[in-house]
């Protein structure tokens, strides 16, 4: 495959890396970004939950398992796993760091809420699992739904406890925030919570998106830049899903060049694919908004010149907005549709 920023790795492997772009990526170099201004709406607290529903049986990639009582100590090793569990009331007591600088005490702002006082233990480094610190939390569950368990792991982690791998049927980090809370809430026996949460927050974007119909009519891609190599997220992305749940559509050609896993690689030839009617930038720094504003190629773009573009991660309050963004979780969806969509409404039409 060609060269990238993120080196010589497998399609698989640069879909991991990609899937935390808006942290992972653009923290580097960055302050924590878990703190935010007193200007910003702090996120409704996890709400209290029953006991549950025991026993259950959850499917995933690796077959099922059986839970038959509500764990007390979970460990949550996906991207945004840690989101579905705080939203039924689960605080996780491990997390895996998938950021170059991790926020604030391990928790996003919109995460503090249903944490509360806990600080979750890194126990590895996004796919990699340091086995020692998992079982030194004595776990009584692990959920790896938004990851990119290998078969390996599963079986090494399964020696301890009970795990719930990625759902079946998806490529690794394509599975919807639906599928994911379900799947996640369900092994926790709040799968009937899970559904209301979920219906809450469709109800929410569908509200903004009703808000907003000339975004029917209109295409938005998230893009991404590093090394001199532009990337867009595509469908199965969790932001460009947001994008098209607010009514916007992504051109066919970046979904066609991404072949199904969520990213495509663009070339400065083709650069045009990124002149669309509302463009969504997650860099770094500000030195990479300023290299990527003065390449010519993409200067010369109707969207650069009639200042169509957000670009997200610039600023420090904005950086829990385009974590929140790539989380796409039941949890972050609320917070991020309250911040990003006056961003984007903020932006002009096409001209």
């Amino acid at each position: 495959m060609p060269s990238s920023p993120f080196g010589a790795f497998s399609a698989r492997r640069v879909r991991l890396l990609l899937a935390g772009m808006a942290a992972a990526l653009v923290l580097g170099g960055c302050g924590s970004g878990g703190t935010t201004s007193a200007t910003e709406p702090s996120a409704a607290p996890a709400p209290a939950t029953s006991a549950g529903t025991f026993p259950v049986t959850v499917d995933h990639l690796y077959g099922s398992t059986e839970i038959t009582a509500a764990p007390q100590r979970v460990v949550a090793l996906g991207y945004s796993d840690a989101d579905a569990l705080l939203a039924v009331g689960v605080k996780p007591i491990g997390i895996v760091n998938w950021f170059t600088v991790p926020p604030e005490n391990n928790k996003w702002s919109w995460e503090e809420a249903g944490f509360g006082s806990t600080v979750p233990e890194v126990v590895g480094v996004r796919d990699d699992y340091d086995l020692e610190k998992v079982a030194a939390l004595k776990p009584d569950l692990v959920v790896a739904a938004y990851s990119g368990m290998t078969k390996d792991q599963y079986d090494a982690l399964s020696k301890i406890t009970k795990v719930v791998a990625q759902p079946a049927g998806v490529e690794p980090f394509t599975a919807t925030w639906q599928q994911l809370t379900t799947q996640i809430t369900k092994a926790v026996g709040q799968e009937a919570k899970g559904k209301e949460l979920i219906a809450e927050v469709e109800k929410k974007i569908a509200a903004a998106k009703a808000a907003h119909p000339e975004w029917a009519g209109q295409t938005a891609v998230t893009a991404a830049y590093g090394g001199g190599q532009y990337f867009a997220f595509t469908k199965g992305d969790p932001k460009t899903d947001l994008l098209t749940q607010l009514g916007f559509t992504v051109p066919a050609e970046l979904d066609a060049l991404a072949a199904g896993g969520g990213t495509a690689m663009v070339s400065a030839e083709r650069v045009d694919l990124l002149n669309v009617d509302k463009l969504v930038w997650v860099l770094s720094t500000d030195a990479d908004e300023a290299e990527v504003k003065a390449r010519p190629e993409y200067a010369a773009l109707p969207v650069a010149k009639q200042n169509r573009a957000l670009f997200l991660l610039t600023q420090e309050r904005q950086k829990a907005i385009a974590a929140a963004f790539s989380y796409n979780s039941v949890l972050s969806l609320p917070y991020v549709v309250d911040q990003l969509v006056p961003e984007l409404a903020g932006l002009p039409a096409k001209s």
